[in-house]
Parts: structure tokens; C-alpha cells; sequence
């Protein structure tokens, strides 16, 4: 090393890794975000179909990061996951259908403001399956964001689209699911249920859609959105949560929220009704509180670390 260059001190190498996890959760952010519009360009296929090949490139991703993880222990790894894996497969698969059913029966916008309460039924969750503390801001945030799903149902009942506001909110169900579940593993690797989840979701779409045919225009598209939208989304995030703590990595994972309905306008020149869209804000202004509430909860924890 040139005796000229200064070594990188713990705080600047520490800082750089910061700042490139939040890029890589931003990243992750922007590619989750553009599921909608993917989808709506699609012309014949339907949900099924959809479902199934847009699975199929999730699956043939994630197995080449399996195998490149854990090489010839990937067998093991599989048995690892136990019966949290499993539940997590199967909550995260059906949550996989839900995105691509209601994302063809209701707004963009309405999909992607459900999605954001994915953290306060986690919480909910949580308290229940794992005896998780819920602190009382956290209660005020889920009653606050209760009444924004609300005027959601209520802008679905007066569109005639209630149905895919029902089965969006399958969506942060699954999401709450999969996040006890991997809190419940403690330190199994749950990357190989993620797999599983898309071999979930292949066989739903197999099952239920008449015709697996598509055109070289639709497969295309399904691809990008199982390799590029869901599996390099799920990956950024993933790597990037690994250098931000939770509560920031969970206010800057609301890119997708915020970015999906800008896409669906700029691109597809959908605008939400009146009534959906101050529930969304509602839901999404009730999460991101809770998330600053977390980051400043984490703040406050490490300066009492450091003046210990």
C-alpha cells in the first residue's frame, strides 16, 4: 500500500457502507415499484399466466443465488428452513397472486399504499405469534392507518372495484407472515423459502390458468418482472438492510409506495379517485411516522451506547 494514502478510518469506512445501503435499498425501491406498469403492459396473458411465468424468472434467479450461497450444502439448507420456511413459502406465494390479481382489478395507487402497511401488521403479528411489545405510538399508527384502508374500501364500493382492494390487502398480510416467520427462525438462512414461494406461485398459476400459451411480447415482460422487478427488487433491499438499521431501512423501502403511483400517472395516466388517494396518504403518512419514530428510538439507543 503507498505509505501516501491514508488508511480509511473505521467511522469513513463505516459511513461509505451506509450510504451505499441506502442506495442499494432506494434501487431495490425503484424495481418493486415498477410492477404495475409492467403488468399493465402486458397484452393477452391473463393473471394466471402471468403469475406462473413471472414466477418461473423468480425462481430461475433465486436458484442461481441458493446455489451460489451454499454450493453443494444447498440440500441441507432446504431442510433448514423448517416449518417457519414453510409457512413463509406459502404466505409469500399467495402474496405473490394477490399482487398480480389486484394489480389487474384496482388502481396502481391503491395496491401500493395497501402494500406500505406490510409493517404495522408485522407488528401486529409479531404481538401475537412472538409476544412482541407494541408500543402505544405504534397502536395510535395502526388506528390511524385503519382508517385510511377504510376510505379505500369505501372509494372500492363506490368504484365497483372492491374486490381488488380485498385482495390487495393480502399483500401486507403476507409480508407480516414472512417477516415473523424469518424473525422466528433466528439465524436460518430463509432465502431458500423464498424460492419455495415461486414454486408456490408456478404451480397456482399452472393449476388455475386454462392456457400456459404467451406471446414472445408477454413472456418478456413476465421475465423482466420475475428476474428484474421482484427478484433484483427482494436482493437490493435485502443486501442493502444489511449496512442501514431497521427502522431507516424500513422508511426508505417506502420509495415503492411513493414511486408506483408516479409511474402509473406518468406512464399509464391513472389517477386514483379522490377518496383513495387521501386513504393511501393517510396509510402511507401513518407508516412512515412510525418508521421515523423507530429511527430515532435507534438513535437515542446507540448515544446512550456511546455515552455508557
Amino acid at each position: 500500500m503507498d505509505a501516501s494514502v491514508p488508511p480509511m478510518s473505521a467511522d469513513a469506512a463505516g459511513r461509505r457502507a451506509y450510504i451505499g445501503g441506502v442506495g442499494l435499498i432506494l434501487l431495490g425501491g425503484v424495481c418493486l415499484s415498477s410492477g404495475g406498469i409492467l403488468i399493465r403492459y402486458v397484452n393477452a396473458a391473463d393473471a394466471w399466466t402471468i403469475l406462473f411465468y413471472r414466477a418461473l424468472g423468480f425462481v430461475g434467479l433465486l436458484f442461481c443465488v441458493n446455489l451460489y450461497r451454499h454450493g453443494r450444502q444447498l440440500p441441507r439448507a432446504f431442510r433448514a428452513i423448517g416449518t417457519s420456511g414453510i409457512v413463509l413459502a406459502l404466505a409469500l406465494g399467495g402474496g405473490f397472486t394477490c399482487y398480480v390479481l389486484s394489480m389487474l382489478m384496482t388502481t396502481v395507487a391503491s395496491v401500493s399504499f395497501i402494500i406500505s402497511a406490510g409493517p404495522l401488521f408485522a407488528a401486529i403479528f409479531g404481538w401475537i405469534i412472538l409476544r412482541e411489545r407494541v408500543s402505544p405510538v405504534t397502536w395510535m399508527v395502526i388506528a390511524g392507518a385503519s382508517v385510511g384502508m377504510g376510505l379505500m374500501f369505501a372509494d372500492g364500493l363506490a368504484g365497483g372495484h372492491v374486490a381488488g382492494v380485498l385482495v390487495a390487502m393480502g399483500l401486507p398480510i403476507s409480508f407480516a407472515i414472512m417477516v415473523v416467520m424469518i424473525r422466528r427462525a433466528g439465524d436460518v438462512d430463509m432465502l431458500p423459502a423464498t424460492f419455495l414461494a415461486g414454486v408456490v406461485s408456478i404451480v397456482i398459476g399452472a393449476v388455475v390458468s386454462d392456457t400456459l400459451s404467451i406471446t414472445l411480447h408477454d413472456l418478456l415482460i413476465c421475465v423482466v418482472l420475475g428476474i428484474g422487478q421482484l427478484g433484483m427488487g427482494f436482493m437490493l433491499i435485502t443486501l442493502g438492510t444489511r449496512y442501514v438499521p431497521a427502522a431507516e431501512s424500513a422508511l426508505i423501502s417506502l420509495s415503492e409506495s411513493v414511486l408506483a403511483p408516479i409511474w402509473a400517472w406518468l406512464f399509464l395516466f391513472e389517477v386514483p379517485a379522490p377518496l383513495a388517494m387521501a386513504g393511501g396518504l393517510l396509510v402511507l403518512t401513518c407508516v412512515g411516522l412510525q418508521a421515523l419514530a423507530g429511527v430515532q428510538r435507534e438513535r437515542l439507543i446507540r448515544r446512550r451506547g456511546i455515552g455508557a
